[in-house]
């Protein structure tokens, strides 16, 4: 009787090993190296991170509010506000904003918001054609991630938002 050669056995020996070494590798693999997830798979989308929460008119003011979540922030100097139609571009005067939190991030210095901002806006005589208000604003979460720029265009009337982001 005749038995295979030994580099034929010592070949089907390795692969029968291989293979099972694999299976076992690929099941014990995941529990020894968990996949990592990046920043950008945990981040809330938005509109949650940033809640335009309200633009209502409060006399002689229109308040703009945001409830931002834990682990985010928004810009001051990337906050923006305009009367439309445009001939009511006089409408308000300069945004009151509260005092800001100073911080060092990837762009640099800046002043930031965290938890709930509200900016009051002036009215003055010609808020009368004041029909909608378009806010500005960005913002970037802890970490190290930020949102392109938002423009919401809100209906003073109604005081509902939609997003003007193309």
């Amino acid at each position: 009787m005749r038995h295979p050669p030994k580099t034929f056995l010592v070949l089907a020996t390795a692969i029968s090993a291989g293979l099972c070494l694999r299976a076992v590798g690929a099941a014990s693999a995941a529990t020894l190296w968990p996949q990592k997830t990046s920043a950008i798979d945990d981040l809330l989308p938005v509109d949650q991170a940033f809640a335009l929460v309200s633009a209502e008119r409060k006399g002689e003011v229109i308040e703009v509010s945001w409830s931002i979540a834990p682990g985010y922030y928004l810009y001051r100097n990337r906050l923006g506000f305009a009367a439309e139609p445009v001939t009511a571009a006089h409408a308000f005067g300069p945004a009151k904003l509260p005092a800001a939190t100073s911080i060092h991030d990837e762009r640099g210095d800046s002043e930031i918001y965290r938890g709930n901002l509200v900016a009051v806006l002036p009215l003055r005589d010609a808020a009368g054609s004041l029909k909608r208000l378009r806010v500005r604003y960005q913002g970037c979460a802890d970490a190290g991630v930020c949102y392109p720029p938002q423009d919401k265009l809100i209906d003073i009337a109604s005081g509902t938002a939609r997003n003007s982001n193309p």
